[in-house]
């Protein structure tokens, strides 16, 4: 399920169902840990948990100021935020490897944990489990590139009555 999850954000273009399709891929990893019955497992998973939790409001709330900003929801067309907002940006970045579990994070804690129980339960579990990383990485560099660099789009909404 997680890496089903994780290939439908390669292809989502609506910011807000990237997310919440990237929680269902974090999520698949929280019930591997918890259902492996091995301490470790569950030790990796309440990690993903609390980091995912962090991570996963940030960017919401990341989502929600490209929103309040462009008046749409559409990756593409929320681009070229580093000429506007460098701060928002650098925020944006720290969400998006967290997300993807780089190295200032719990998520990448509880991933390596659940790499080891993986590979104590089984080794097909390790191989699904290193393509979801890699996609998960694929998602999360594309939405920050996406929306942070690149030239911003002409279109605006107006928003007045």
């Amino acid at each position: 399920g997680g890496v089903y999850a994780s290939l439908v954000c390669c292809r989502q273009t609506d910011l807000k169902c990237l997310v919440a399709y990237s929680s269902v891929g974090h999520m698949s990893l929280v019930m591997l840990g918890c259902l492996s019955n091995i301490s470790m497992g569950v030790k990796g998973a309440l990690f993903i948990m609390v980091g995912h939790g962090l991570c996963s409001s940030g960017m919401f709330s990341l989502v929600n100021v490209f929103y309040n900003h462009s008046g749409y929801r559409n990756l593409y067309m929320n681009k070229g935020f580093l000429m506007k907002s460098p701060v928002l940006c650098l925020v944006g970045f720290l969400l998006c490897s967290s997300n993807m579990a780089a190295p200032p994070s719990l998520n990448l804690f509880g991933e390596v944990l659940m790499f080891v129980c993986s590979y104590l339960i089984s080794f097909c579990f390790l191989v699904l489990l290193m393509v979801m990383t890699i996609i998960s990485a694929v998602y999360s560099l594309h939405l920050y590139t996406t929306t942070c660099h690149g030239k911003s789009s002409e279109a605006k909404v107006s928003l007045e009555t």
